[in-house]
């Protein structure tokens, strides 16, 4: 007996057949900060517990079960937000709910080495864990980082796309910069810090707004020498610094503003500052600059800086 298959019937069987071998040739192993991963297939449940390991894998496509957002929502990039479905909320990026994660049964996990490298084994005993960078990187480790977890999600060539364009955006902001503020911006220094009722820190030469302002051909305040990423400072540190430009992010905004930036702006030699005798301090969302360490944050910094840096 014969049995004939008609053509329709044939085209569906012969397309999931071809998947099948996509997703078996799909193997590969990729390298990170831990043990490295084997991985097979795509991804399809995946729990990030850092903000700029969400930029990469929504700019890969993807939304993730889980997202340690430190129950605040509203701490995600609006035009990160906007791309996501519905997702479980896994507690804070510093001390994430290792049971809500096991619940979610996800196929995939990334981490931050420096938050979360005491718990790397417990988190890979519930599904595979890629351990990136995050705390304390550089714009330059973020983007090498984002390709890594474009092979880890077998989304290598959606990302590339999507630094392409980066790469176009950021080339596009550097040129308005330098026409909006002339060719001395580039020789200006800048000092980006955050600040809240405790302290003012500091962002160093290692930490991701600077490697942006880098990017765009404007300097750093701060020595290059200094490996640090985050540097606390005091009112006498800043006088020496005694940056061109001042750009604050202030955390305690919403509640009248920071008490020590408060204090300090009436101390009798603020006003001798470089960048209040020019009138260039500069104010500017912590939420982006601080914690949205990613593609889509670095043009976020990238067109405040546009705005802010024009001739006065």
């Amino acid at each position: 007996m014969r049995y004939f298959i008609n053509a329709p019937v044939l085209r569906v069987l012969l397309l999931c057949v071809c998947t099948l071998l996509s997703l078996y040739s799909s193997a590969r192993t990729v390298t990170d900060q831990g043990d490295g991963l084997n991985i097979e297939g795509i991804p399809q449940r995946i729990v990030v517990l850092e903000y700029s390991f969400l930029d990469a894998v929504v700019l890969a496509g993807i939304s993730p079960t889980g997202i340690a957002d430190d129950q605040r929502p509203e701490r995600i990039l609006p035009e990160i937000r906007q791309q996501l479905e519905d997702y479980t909320s896994v507690g804070l990026r510093g001390q994430p709910d290792l049971e809500t994660i096991a619940s979610l049964k996800p196929d995939l996990i990334i981490a931050d080495k420096y938050r979360h490298e005491a718990i790397y084994k417990e988190l890979k005993k519930i599904a595979p864990t890629l351990l990136l960078r995050s705390y304390g990187a550089e714009y330059s480790d973020l983007l090498e980082d984002t390709v890594t977890i474009g092979a880890a999600l077998g989304k290598p060539e959606e990302i590339n796309r999507a630094l392409a364009l980066h790469n176009q955006r950021m080339d596009a902001l550097s040129k308005q910069i330098t026409e909006g503020a002339g060719d001395g911006i580039n020789n200006q220094s800048l000092l980006f810090a955050v600040t809240n009722h405790r302290a003012m820190t500091l962002h160093g030469s290692k930490a991701f707004a600077s490697g942006v302002m880098r990017r765009l051909g404007l300097q750093h305040a701060t020595p290059v020498n200094d490996e640090r990423a985050y540097i606390q400072i005091g009112f006498e540190q800043l006088l020496e610094m005694n940056p061109q430009w001042l750009i604050i992010g202030d955390y305690s905004e919403a509640q009248g503003g920071s008490d020590i930036l408060n204090r300090w702006q009436q101390h009798p030699l603020w006003q001798h500052l470089n960048a209040i005798k020019s009138d260039h301090q500069v104010r500017v969302d912590p939420k982006v600059w601080a914690l949205g360490r990613g593609v889509m944050g670095a043009e976020r910094i990238a067109a405040d800086l546009s705005k802010a840096l024009k001739q006065q």
